[in-house]
């Protein structure tokens, strides 16, 4: 008896083990951007994403190579050796000058543009980019990024896609095989960011929600628009004599006509910039860069004068929307010449629109 009640007292007396609750510990749910359909568009954060059309393997600049399954991440650097998933030599993951980054102006908003190419296995296709920052500095090898204070060498970023919620963007490697060119992703960041400073690093990291799985995925930008020395040329022209094309030799001769605006706008990768306009019938743009150039006439002109003629594609060639009518009843929508394509330092001649007169003309 003496035992068995020792026993039960050793019993009591020992510690009653309980479960404690925890702190909860979720991750914040992220808002997901879907860039998995061609033309797709998002923001987040001022930031402009998109999905990116096919951009020529020669125009794509790389500046930072990641590389690793699951997550990666990493950021651009001259710095050696690397602190994390970055990969390549100084030819694919370098320091990268602000004045290397192109500018794309979108309403009033400039912007600062960058692309992105992703590229997974044939099988899981899908990827997305979970962290973007932007940092500033006067040296092109910085190194040292706290994961916990989100700070790189010490320096805070100037633009983090997520200061304004957690956002995760889903972009599809598919899309764009690589075949004809890379690119998957376009992120335009609002220049007033950027200040005056000589180095950009881009920080991010993918895979968070849906890993890597195949290649190297790839940060770029497109080269820098300087002005160059090549010119478009043409005129808008009464055609008068009945001579096909624009003749000033034959009697009468046909007279060139102001008043109708002509547009000349650039392909920057992903869209259209203005150039110019002029109105003064024989018209010259001056001073371009090697590039894609498209023209535009502006039906401004009174339609009860005139109507619309041929559009005549000059000497650097391209291509015409409306090639096959002599007249046309009234106005097109638009008249347009595109696809022009200009080499350094190329006078580009001929490219004109005819107008017929109602009253007169041959």
């Amino acid at each position: 008896m003496t035992v068995s009640r020792t026993i039960v007292t050793q019993r009591q007396n020992r510690a009653r083990l309980s479960l404690q609750a925890l702190e909860a510990r979720d991750v914040p749910a992220a808002t997901v951007l879907d860039l998995t359909t061609a033309g797709a568009t998002a923001t987040a954060n001022g930031a402009i994403l998109q999905q990116s059309g096919t951009v020529s393997t020669t125009d794509f600049h790389t500046f930072l190579r990641l590389n690793h399954s699951g997550t990666e991440e990493g950021y651009n650097t001259d710095a050696r050796p690397f602190q994390l998933d970055q990969r390549g030599d100084l030819t694919v993951t370098h320091s990268l000058l602000l004045t290397d980054v192109p500018k794309v102006t979108i309403g009033t908003t400039e912007y600062r543009q960058f692309v992105l190419d992703v590229n997974e296995g044939a099988r899981r296709q899908r990827i997305t980019l979970d962290e973007l920052r932007i940092y500033l500095a006067e040296t092109g090898n910085l190194t040292g990024y706290n994961s916990r204070t989100k700070t790189l060498a010490g320096s805070t970023a100037v633009f983090d896609l997520d200061g304004a919620g957690n956002v995760s963007v889903k972009l599809n490697a598919a899309l764009n095989n690589g075949a004809l060119g890379v690119g998957d992703a376009v992120v335009l960041i609002p220049s007033s960011l950027f200040g005056n400073s000589t180095y950009l690093y881009l920080y991010s990291k993918l895979g968070g929600r849906v890993d890597a799985n195949g290649g190297a995925e790839s940060w770029g930008v497109l080269p820098v628009s300087t002005v160059g020395t090549a010119s478009i040329s043409g005129v808008v022209y009464a055609e008068i004599n009945g001579v096909l094309g624009f003749d000033d030799v034959n009697f009468p001769p046909d007279q060139p006509v102001s008043g109708v605006t002509v547009q000349l706008e650039r392909f920057n990768g992903t869209g259209w910039d203005l150039i110019g306009t002029q109105s003064s019938g024989f018209y010259s743009f001056t001073g371009l860069s090697a590039g894609t150039y498209r023209l535009t006439k502006l039906n401004d002109f009174p339609p009860t004068d005139a109507y619309d003629g041929l559009n005549f594609v000059g000497s650097a060639g391209g291509h015409d929307t409306n090639p096959f009518t002599q007249i046309d009843t009234g106005w097109s929508p638009i008249d347009l010449i595109d696809q022009i394509v200009i080499t350094d330092g190329l006078v580009a001649t001929g490219y004109n629109f005819e107008l017929i007169p109602i009253s007169g003309g041959g």
